[in-house]
């Protein structure tokens, strides 16, 4: 009897040695299910960016669930004629913004399931966002049925209502 449960214990150590052991960077992903964008997630410094692209333009894009309305630097959508002028009252004073339409896409890849393109109006003026080119606010973020952040595999989860 007690070779026996030493045998079992034996080919049991030998099974659970012949797995293959994933740190947490190996884990396989979740399972992307349809309707879901599942965009590269990049925490720096307490923050949650994306990359993107912007009136065809790269950009690192700062997701802000306390912004009401997604907003771009100048430098990503430069001026055109334009008459809708605003004026936004920051805790600093305020400054002119315009509202202006903007096409860009969260996410750099070209798969369906990884990357997500709008065409909407936002905010542009002259800005300062630190390292990023522009904010994503609750006007995005509250078009999809869920937003989650996936810090663990380092993936913004965007399902589709």
């Amino acid at each position: 009897m007690a070779i026996s449960r030493t045998v079992i214990a034996i080919f049991g150590l030998l099974a659970m040695a012949s797995r293959p052991v994933l740190s947490p960077a190996q884990e396989p992903a979740a399972a992307i299910r349809a309707g879901e964008h599942r965009i590269p997630l990049i925490v720096r410094d307490g923050a949650a960016y994306v990359r993107a692209h912007v009136n065809g333009n790269r950009a690192m894009l700062l997701i802000d669930t306390g912004a009401v309305l997604t907003t771009f630097s100048l430098k990503m959508v430069p001026m055109q004629q334009t008459d809708s002028r605003i004026t936004i009252n920051m805790a600093k004073g305020s400054t002119d913004a315009f509202r202006v339409m903007v096409g860009f896409t969260l996410g750099e890849s070209n798969a369906r399931e990884e990357h997500c393109s709008f065409r909407r109006n936002a905010i542009v003026g002259d800005f300062k966002f630190g390292g990023a080119d522009g904010v994503i606010g609750l006007d995005v973020l509250s078009s999809f049925e869920s937003v989650t952040f996936d810090f663990k595999n380092s993936v913004l989860v965007l399902e589709d209502k």
